[in-house]
């Protein structure tokens, strides 16, 4: 007998089982609404693509993330599950040029990324996708943010965010504030964690911006063995040298300070699972030694280039006061102010669409992580009546599509995290009182062997009517066992058909309650029965 092999699945992935998979569609099916009554289409893409499609398109932080496939014996890097579902729809232009433009599509499918799995965040996980190919229009992208509004508009969501930027104008306020053009990759990565790690803490993150990778994770192991008092301080300098090859001098230059952080972590008692987080931050607390070590030798963002940045990121007020503050003091920077520009006409065209401003903030500290963003820029979250991590994010991307043609097309677009959504409906009880647990209305039973052959003549025929019928096919099963059954899975009428309503012309119909006293069953002619449970 062959071994049995345990029944699991990889972290990050899930299996969804029906009850759940009938809300999935009741979502899904919602959202496909709205996208086409805004005159999009469908689209479907390949799983696999090509690895030189993927990458190159998203920045290193993220293709980390993308999963490599081969098939054969011997891994291989030619092919590549996708990311998400921008850069195949980049590719699908480009093979497909007579496409009419503007093209509009939604795609609605399963993307894959090795990220860490926590609530929320899994490792394969369906996007939904709405984009616009071929127009430069700012109506296209107060399209798609309109497209944001009515579907979280239509699910039942209430009290929610678009955030709205302009990479355009970071890309000015950056050089503004003084950040040569080679860091403002890491100025894009240090803001975007803005919701995560709060003010003081991309202040840190900015200051550690251009300051060499190397002697980052061998910092951190040093902090976490101390920490955990596995190495001593009058050892520390040494292990620093010889065990994690950082040279003498930068040894010595932060030796205090990060004994000092270390000796701070373990008067506070961290906890062992936030040890990791806690090595983070001591790195980070030792970025004034690190910026003068490593001043001298690459470029840095100058401290008080980063007060300037975070006094500008942190600007709020209405938008048209901001937009002109910010026009006149930008003005020597014409990509700043074609920035401004296009926000000024994102929020007026999102007026006439329609969209309350209530449910829009121009939020300077919102830049979006992906490399590909060229223009307005959007991410939702949910404000109550509980705050959730960012559940639709997207802009405009107008170069990516020339990275796969000689001719570029100008693009925007979104993704909703359907699977947040979906997990925040849930937990917010948000779904409507009458999607079931089955698909099944009606559970026709079998009440003896003679009578098997009427009982699924019956069922046939409600199906024709249009009605969701399951047939029991257990003849042998006592009548109790048989509405037990379309009890437990949710079906909320049974009908039996037994000798007696066969010689009457009738059906007994049973609507289940949940409870045997809630139940109610009627006598009815058995070529009313249709007509009769709809009625019901």
């Amino acid at each position: 007998m062959p071994e049995i092999v345990p029944p699991r699945i990889p972290a990050g992935m899930r299996d969804i089982l029906p009850e759940q998979m009938l809300k999935r569609q009741y979502v899904l099916d919602l959202v496909a609404e709205v996208f086409e009554e805004f005159g999009f289409e469908p689209l479907q893409t390949s799983a696999v693509e090509l690895s030189e499609t993927l990458m190159g398109k998203y920045g290193p932080d993220a293709e980390r993330l993308i999963y490599k496939t081969w098939y054969g014996s011997e891994p291989g890097d030619e092919f590549a599950l996708r990311y998400d579902l921008s850069v195949p729809l980049s590719r699908v232009v480009a093979m497909y040029p007579d496409l009419p433009r503007p093209f509009k599509r939604y795609q609605i499918a399963p993307v894959w990324r090795a990220d860490r799995p926590q609530k929320g965040r899994y490792r394969e996980f369906f996007q939904c996708d709405v984009d616009i190919v071929g127009t430069n229009s700012i109506l296209a992208d107060a399209e798609i943010v309109t497209v944001i509004y009515e579907v979280l508009n239509r699910l039942g969501f209430t009290k929610f965010t678009i955030s709205i930027n302009n990479r355009k104008l970071i890309d000015g306020i950056g050089q503004y504030a003084g950040v040569p053009d080679d860091l403002l990759p890491g100025l894009y990565r240090s803001i975007d964690k803005f919701d995560k790690i709060g003010e003081e803490g991309v202040r840190r993150e900015l200051l550690m911006v251009g300051v060499p990778d190397d002697p980052v994770q061998p910092l951190q192991r040093a902090a976490r063995l101390g920490i955990q008092g596995k190495l001593p301080f009058d050892e520390m300098q040494a292990h620093l040298v010889e065990k994690e090859n950082l040279s003498a001098d930068l040894a010595e230059v932060v030796l205090v300070p990060l004994q000092a952080q270390v000796q701070d972590a373990i008067d506070r008692e961290i906890p062992g699972n936030e040890i990791q987080s806690a090595t983070r931050d001591i790195v980070q607390a030792l970025a004034p030694q690190l910026r003068d070590y490593y001043g001298r030798q690459s470029t840095i963002i100058p401290g008080d280039v980063v007060d300037r940045l975070m006094d500008l990121l942190l600007i709020d007020g209405p938008v048209e006061g901001i937009l002109d503050d910010l026009s006149a003091e930008m003005s020597g920077y014409p990509k700043a102010v074609e920035g401004i520009e296009e926000l000024r006409a994102l929020f007026a065209a999102l007026d006439a669409m329609g969209v309350p401003r209530k449910c829009t903030r121009l939020n300077f500290a919102m830049v979006r992580g992906l490399a590909y963003y060229t223009g307005p820029i959007f991410e939702t979250t949910i404000t109550e009546p509980k705050a959730m991590p960012s559940i639709v994010g997207g802009g405009r991307y107008d170069e990516l599509i020339g990275l796969f043609s000689e001719t570029s097309y100008p693009a925007t677009g979104t993704s909703l995290g359907i699977e947040r959504i979906i997990d925040a409906m849930d937990e917010l009880n948000m779904f409507p009182a009458d999607i079931r647990s089955t698909t099944a209305e009606v559970l026709v039973t079998a009440f003896s062997a003679e009578t098997l052959p009427k009982s699924m003549k019956l069922a046939a025929e409600l199906r024709k009517t249009g009605v969701k019928t399951a047939l029991y096919f257990e003849a042998g099963d006592r009548l109790g066992d048989q509405i037990g059954y379309a009890s437990a899975k949710g079906i909320p009428f049974v009908i039996v058909l037994g000798p007696d309503e066969i010689a009457a012309g009738e059906v007994t119909v049973r609507r289940l309650g949940e409870t045997r006293k809630d139940s109610e069953q009627r006598n009815v002619p058995r070529s009313e029965v249709a007509n009769a449970i709809r009625s019901w």
